[in-house]
């Protein structure tokens, strides 16, 4: 925890450092940058933009969950379902998230149905990848070891198979996450009336750099908060039984 906040208090100061050397137009410092984003907060439209832009992650992330671990899971346990779909998750993965954004757009019209499909799929990928490599990885001698033992089915996938594929989806769900909190910015930025997205374009319209770093660094704490209150006790409770590796 103290390596945590030395390093916060380090980036903290380099930023202070180099707004010394710019006026407030281009670089505000760390605490113009909170007395604004405190402003806002005051003003009270601060929750309703955030809790707009959680909404449409977490609906975004549960559907590349959906779509993109099915896909990894089967990729991983059958060669055949490697070789027809390993070239359409490569293309999947490459094209850019704004082509995503503005086809649902398109077809679905400006919706939240349409934003939540656009951050879905452009996620689904990089998530199908990750258990794709993650099923690959599986010790397959602890697999026949189990059926030499005898042990059904159930007992194989629940205590053999499961506990080597969870770090990846748990590593997923961390990677997708990451990847959804920049494609739901850039959705809201062009095809929403709320959320963090929509504020960043306003205030980057006014050429607002104070507000433009408040709303950055409102995200960047929540993602803050979520990483350290909710995704790593659940990493320790679920993987406390593995022994650390050092050098």
């Amino acid at each position: 925890m103290m390596i945590r906040l030395v390093s916060i208090a380090v980036a903290v100061a380099l930023w202070w450092l180099l707004s010394l050397a710019f006026p407030a137009s281009v670089l505000p410092g760390p605490w113009l940058t909170l007395q604004t984003l405190a402003q806002n907060i005051a003003a009270g439209n601060v929750l309703v933009h955030l809790w707009m832009t959680l909404a449409r992650v977490a609906a975004g992330l549960a559907l590349a969950m959906l779509i993109g671990v099915p896909i990894g899971v089967l990729m991983g346990l059958y060669r055949q379902v490697e070789r027809a779909l390993d070239l359409w998750v490569m293309v999947g993965l490459t094209v850019p998230s704004l082509c995503y954004a503005l086809v649902c757009f398109i077809w679905l019209g400006l919706n939240e149905a349409a934003t939540i499909v656009a951050i879905g799929i452009t996620a689904a990928p990089s998530i199908a990848i990750n258990l794709w490599e993650g099923v690959k990885n599986i010790d397959t001698r602890l697999v026949a070891m189990a059926r030499v033992f005898e042990a059904s089915r159930w007992t194989v996938f629940r205590r053999v198979i499961l506990p080597q594929v969870l770090p990846y989806v748990m590593a997923s769900v961390r990677f997708g996450l990451g990847i959804i909190w920049k494609i739901a910015v850039l959705v809201e930025l062009i095809g929403r009336p709320n959320g963090v997205g929509f504020q960043l374009f306003y205030w980057y319209q006014l050429a607002d750099m104070p507000q433009v770093l408040a709303w950055t660094l409102l995200f960047t704490i929540v993602m803050l908060i979520i990483e350290l209150a909710i995704l790593k006790p659940i990493e320790h409770r679920l993987f406390s039984w593995r022994p650390r590796v050092e050098l």
